[in-house]
């Protein structure tokens, strides 16, 4: 009788589990994005640069998902330094290619981190439109807007569920 019952855990899609350890197999050199300076686990960790306002985004679509996801959670560890680093926001982007509107969703790392340098976790859950596509692209990047200090990223994890 039970045979048809699943847990929402079940249902869960990961999109991205990210280190950043796989990519020194990958690409040499190693993406100007990863930094060995600090890592919350592993050697490397995605890092945007003192002065820039954008890193390397990952890439991918949601055709690997049962069926459409109207929830995404993004999680992970950040490593700030001890100065005023002004605005900074990991980003999920959904491209829906001129179908409907783009979703831009936002994690304001400097509202949600309480020490610094320390890594600390953060993790938001996002609703997501009921129309989405297997054929839309998330982008997952660091914006930085107001630029300043270097900022550090580790064992990113994104989760889609219906």
């Amino acid at each position: 009788m039970l045979a048809g019952c699943r847990s929402a855990a079940d249902k869960e899609t990961v999109l991205l589990n990210c280190s950043f350890e796989e990519f020194e197999a990958w690409s040499q050199p190693i993406p100007t994005m990863l930094s060995t300076e600090k890592a919350h686990s592993g050697r490397y960790s995605y890092c945007v640069k003192q002065g820039d306002d954008f890193a390397g985004n990952y890439h991918t679509s949601l055709s690997d998902c049962p069926e459409p996801p109207t929830m995404m959670r993004l999680e992970g560890w950040t490593y700030l330094p001890n100065v005023p680093i002004g605005s900074t926001i990991l980003v999920l982007e959904v491209h829906c290619h001129g179908r409907r509107p783009d979703v831009w969703k936002g994690i304001s790392i400097d509202q949600v981190v309480r020490r610094y340098e320390k890594w600390e976790h953060f993790t938001k859950t996002f609703r997501m439109p009921d129309d989405l596509l297997p054929s839309d692209e998330i982008k997952i990047y660091a914006w930085c807007p107001e630029r300043g200090p270097v900022k550090y990223f580790d064992d990113l994890k994104l989760v889609a569920w219906r």
